[in-house]
């Protein structure tokens, strides 16, 4: 019996136009009043994701930043952060091979660089808003849930997530969310370890829960849930493992999961 369903924001519940079906909406209500936690997963800041949650009727917390935050209203019950020194490290590097990099600090985005067409693309339709200081090196920095990396040239980005990988590894989570964006968390923070935090919270055993995603960080996730769902338009990496490949996105995939997996509780 599944106790706890937790689907991918973007890409996954929302589409390219960062919008959702009635018909999930009411799945999520359905599921809710069975006594199905349903909990949003996303790389966004708290402040991108909450909105989401509200829209859909849902009282659950919401995981966000990758994993690195686990929070309900002004509660955070679950952070693992980015030691200091290797954000620096990061930002200085950043500079050197000149890509254009996100800081969320204490919840906070900031920019250095104000690139209109990133910015735009980034928190067009997700409820974000962020801050451009004269450099980083201004920023008092606190509590760093992620860094994110935007390149406009997949190859580019792909060889950034080689190297990235290799020089923080052991040090630093480096994923790939998007086809653009690359982001770095704690080593240690991860949508699939805050799947367990939630588990462990609610005392739900792994068999119990229906993860959904679409790319390769939503890999642990799965890896940790009982019944793995990967979207039509999700990574050939994280289909490999998935248990049921639903339609796309844009043709409501995650509906006909849930309808095929939880239709007792329907």
């Amino acid at each position: 019996m599944i106790k706890l369903l937790k689907p991918y924001i973007d890409g996954t519940v929302l589409n390219e136009k960062c919008e959702f079906t009635q018909k999930i909406k009411e799945l999520f209500q359905k599921l809710t009043k069975n006594n199905v936690r349903v909990v949003l997963a996303t790389g966004r800041m708290f402040m991108g994701a909450d909105p989401v949650r509200k829209q859909l009727g849902l009282e659950t917390p919401v995981v966000c930043y990758q994993g690195a935050m686990v929070r309900r209203g002004n509660e955070i019950l679950y952070q693992s952060s980015v030691e200091h020194n290797l954000a620096k490290e990061l930002i200085q590097i950043s500079r050197a091979k000149n890509f254009h990099l996100n800081l969320y600090n204490d919840d906070v985005l900031i920019v250095e660089d104000d690139n209109k067409r990133f910015m735009e693309d980034y928190t067009n339709g997700r409820h974000t808003t962020y801050k451009v200081a004269n450099s980083f090196d201004e920023v008092q920095l606190g509590v760093v849930s992620k860094l994110l990396a935007i390149i406009y040239d997949e190859n580019l980005l792909l060889d950034l997530q080689k190297e990235m990988q290799k020089k923080f590894e052991n040090r630093l989570c480096v994923v790939r969310s998007h086809k653009y964006y690359l982001e770095f968390t704690n080593i240690n923070a991860s949508k699939g370890s805050a799947l367990n935090f939630l588990a462990d919270y609610w005392n739900i055993k792994k068999e119990e829960i229906m993860a959904s995603g679409d790319q390769d960080n939503d890999y642990d996730m799965l890896k940790n849930a009982g019944i793995k769902i990967a979207m039509g338009n999700a990574s050939e990496k994280l289909k490999s493992i998935a248990d049921f490949i639903c339609p796309p996105v844009e043709k409501d995939g995650l509906s006909a999961a849930i309808e095929k997996y939880l239709g007792d509780f329907l």
